[in-house]
């Protein structure tokens, strides 16, 4: 275990912006390790005999089954509990589920409504406490999107992603934009947002990424034509979200379709010809499940230029390291 790694053991993953660029570069290092071991049959019972609690408020694919699966290849144990399965805050206070669950668990994943609650989870419990996604951050998904960029283009430092929003009548978080920002910040990326006005990423997490980026070499920018954005693009992110004012409202209480008009936006949409603009070698991601024909069309998700499956199973590698490096 490197030094980086020994100063790791123990911490909560809850935000991407707690973390150096050196830090995250070592979750990925042993993401990649671990790949490569399980592609070769290697066994890696990192965390033999250690349990993980895993509480889900609202649903998932790609996160349950990443951690159920990448806990059993860990040698560990995984104990999944669905929202109606546990006493919520309303009924129990977060302080003493945090306290108990660590007398249980090694490690506790939540993926809730409300950001402040995994922070306040954080708080109490003696064990590492991992965000699986809120409504302000999902940085497990932003881990694995960049461990794929980083795979497919050899680095991350000067690498221009574009998260182009798209209009979708689903209600869909922003936490992926912001780990984006807090992350890409670190590593010197140059990280475009393009979207329409009210859709802008939070002003604290903008501050922090642009200071980030001017310390790394990196560039951060808002724009309002998807087009313009794209032009010269090596990752394209296609990614709908809902204005940040809802989430002040409450993420649980929203409801499609939400206060915009589709036929306003409509134009909001990634296409072949957007995905021209960008680079010959461009990349798409989506964290997936994606709107087809709201967010991007068939032939931009299913087409050569989509890394969409690879991002998927890259939640599992990406998952693995930052468990096998908080947890050990």
């Amino acid at each position: 275990m490197t030094n980086i790694e020994e100063s790791l053991h123990g911490r909560d993953f809850i935000s991407l912006g707690d973390f150096s660029a050196e830090e995250l570069y070592a979750f990925w290092d042993k993401a990649a390790e671990l790949k490569r071991k399980l592609k070769a049959g290697q066994p890696h019972e990192i965390l033999k005999n250690k349990t993980l609690v895993m509480l889900f408020e609202w649903p998932s694919t790609r996160t349950r089954l990443s951690f159920e699966t990448g806990m059993q290849q860990l040698g560990g144990h995984a104990i999944f509990v669905p929202q109606q399965a546990y006493w919520g805050k309303e009924m129990e206070p977060i302080k003493d589920s945090g306290r108990v669950m660590s007398r249980y668990a090694h490690g506790i994943v939540w993926r809730c409504f409300h950001h402040e609650d995994v922070v306040e989870m954080a708080k109490w419990a003696s064990v590492p406490v991992i965000n699986a996604n809120t409504d302000f951050e999902h940085p497990c998904q932003v881990m694995a999107d960049l461990m794929t960029t980083k795979e497919y283009k050899g680095k991350l430092k000067g690498v221009k992603t574009v998260i182009p929003w798209s209009f979708t009548a689903f209600p869909k978080p922003i936490g992926i934009v912001n780990s984006t920002l807090y992350a890409g910040s670190k590593v010197g990326m140059d990280v475009v947002i393009a979207c329409p006005e009210g859709y802008d990423p939070d002003e604290s997490v903008l501050k922090t990424a642009r200071k980030a980026a001017k310390e790394s070499g990196g560039s951060i920018e808002v724009v309002r034509d998807m087009k313009e954005a794209v032009k010269g693009a090596d990752v394209v992110h296609v990614k709908g979200w809902s204005p940040p004012a809802i989430y002040r409202q409450g993420f649980d209480k929203m409801k499609p379709p939400h206060v915009l008009e589709p036929a306003k936006y409509k134009h909001w949409i990634v296409t072949e010809d957007v995905l021209d603009l960008a680079k010959k070698d461009v990349i798409v991601q989506h964290a997936l499940p994606v709107v087809r024909g709201e967010e991007a069309t068939e032939e931009v998700m299913d087409g050569p230029r989509s890394v969409i499956i690879d991002e998927a199973e890259n939640r599992l590698h990406a998952q693995k390291g930052v468990m096998a490096i908080i947890m050990r």
